[in-house]
């Protein structure tokens, strides 16, 4: 009896007291591990320093008030004067193609030069493939993510001229004047990125010139952008 008293105070801990299995403990450390790597694996996403270069294809609505001397937005009426011609017209814009050469100094700030090229000319105005050469930014809300959202501001000159056809002068002979343009635009959409270097978008925006007339596209914008390195 003396022996198992001595025995109990040398090794106070209970018989049914929970022992320590290293096993489980590696598994559970494991486990919380990997689980932390995935909340950060986003923050590969993120494009400073990255080259980029991205192609689309832009399609819209156009709505175009005429001045005075602007060229007519449709083919005139012969029995008006030139003042009586029509003064505001809507039309489906030629589709066009978007190019934009870019460069991400931060991963939430992507300045870019722009450039759109018209499929074809726009009949109802009598002017040819659009041209247009500008720069802007794209700017990122959750920038490190796959899924980004961005607001891209810029502005552009519009250079194509028109076909001159007669039918389009005005009645003392004169060539209407097709001003090379002055152009604000802006777009908001969403980007996926499958990889750094890949990444498909979309957007909706408008564009808008106020020299030759008061003209704005409504337009739908859907691509991809390569990036390097």
């Amino acid at each position: 009896m003396a022996l198992s008293a001595a025995a109990l105070a040398a090794d106070p801990t209970p018989t049914d007291a929970p022992t320590h299995d290293p096993s489980t403990t590696k598994d559970e450390t494991g486990t919380k591990d990997e689980t932390g790597g995935h909340e950060h694996a986003d923050e590969q996403f993120g494009h400073a320093m990255q080259v980029g270069l991205r192609a689309a294809i832009t399609g819209g609505y156009r709505m175009i008030f005429r001045y005075d001397k602007s060229p007519f937005c449709r083919t005139p009426d012969a029995g008006k004067s030139d003042k009586d011609q029509q003064k505001f017209c809507g039309n489906g814009a030629p589709f066009a193609v978007d190019l934009g050469l870019s460069f991400g100094v931060f991963d939430f700030v992507e300045p870019y030069l722009w450039a759109r090229f018209g499929l074809s000319g726009e009949s109802s105005t009598n002017t040819k493939a659009l041209t247009v050469i500008g720069a802007g930014a794209r700017l990122y809300t959750m920038s490190d993510s796959k899924f980004k959202i961005f607001v891209e501001p810029a502005i552009g000159a519009e250079l194509e001229g028109g076909f001159g056809n007669a039918a389009w002068q005005f009645m003392d002979g004169s060539k209407p004047d097709y001003k090379t343009d002055f152009l604000f635009h802006l777009g908001v959409g969403p980007q996926y990125d499958f990889a750094r270097a890949f990444g498909i978008y979309v957007n909706a925006g408008l564009t808008t010139g106020v020299l030759r007339y008061i003209h704005t596209e409504l337009e739908i914008t859907g691509g991809a952008q390569l990036r390097v390195p």
